[in-house]
């Protein structure tokens, strides 16, 4: 199986290059790398041609990462997140965006067993990190459901994305604007039941300054038009077993 890689990025050069030297220092290199860079002004894209030509010096073989590149405007993350899907040939995907890191150097050797037909979302071990800081540890849940769905849901850092999932539901929300990593688990695991499978790695650590973690009003209007969207019904059970 193929993993591919995905990086989006927008104005974050420092951020970015721990995310490149974080996928690029890996001791399994069989992985395909793409980054989508929404058009910075910032250094970001000399910071990846650099990385680029680092790996031009070496002689394409299984010993070096594969990359690709765009930079261009983009309409907001999903819409970036779409573009990178289209640029991918792997059989899974991991989504790390500029300024996460995988959290050691030999993640993805620990986690190719786990990418194959028997598990569609494959999920492991996330650190939160504010200002440098390890603040909390999450752990993958063992069952996700219908309910775990609504209520929670995965987070795209630590967790492998079967590739055919976009094509069989379809990509990501563009009309949101932080929820639809949610909305996408929402109706693959919860309405789809797709295959799932949590796994004692930890995978990745996530950087807390990002947008989700600070809108909270606009987290709650997303996800409450998306649940009337999807589940029209969940309202209204929801108000009969308060009302019980």
């Amino acid at each position: 199986m193929k993993l591919s890689i995905i990086t989006i990025n927008l104005n974050n050069k420092d951020g970015l290059r721990r995310t490149l030297e974080s996928v690029h220092s890996q001791t399994c290199k069989m992985v395909e790398y793409i980054i989508v860079d929404g058009a910075s002004n910032d250094g970001s894209v000399d910071t990846i041609r650099q990385f680029m030509a680092k790996q031009n010096t070496v002689k394409p073989d299984v010993s070096t990462v594969q990359q690709s590149w765009i930079s261009e405007p983009d309409t907001g993350i999903y819409n970036a997140m779409n573009k990178g899907i289209r640029m991918t040939t792997g059989d899974y995907l991991l989504f790390l965006n500029s300024g996460d890191k995988l959290a050691s150097v030999d993640v993805i050797e620990r986690v190719l067993p786990y990418l194959n037909n028997e598990n569609e979302i494959v999920s492991g071990e996330l650190e939160l990190i504010k200002n440098g800081e390890v603040v909390t540890k999450l752990f993958p849940p063992q069952i996700v459901n219908l309910n775990y769905c609504i209520s929670a849901g995965l987070m795209h850092p630590n967790t492998f994305i079967k590739r055919d999932l976009f094509d069989r539901y379809g990509y990501y929300n563009e009309q949101n604007k932080i929820v639809s990593d949610w909305e996408f688990f929402l109706i693959a695991c919860g309405l789809h039941s797709c295959k799932y499978k949590s796994i004692p790695v930890l995978v990745s650590c996530f950087e807390m300054d990002g947008m989700s973690s600070m809108n909270d009003n606009l987290l709650e209007m997303e996800t409450q038009e998306a649940l009337k969207r999807l589940l029209p019904w969940w309202k209204k059970l929801d108000r009969f077993i308060r009302r019980k």
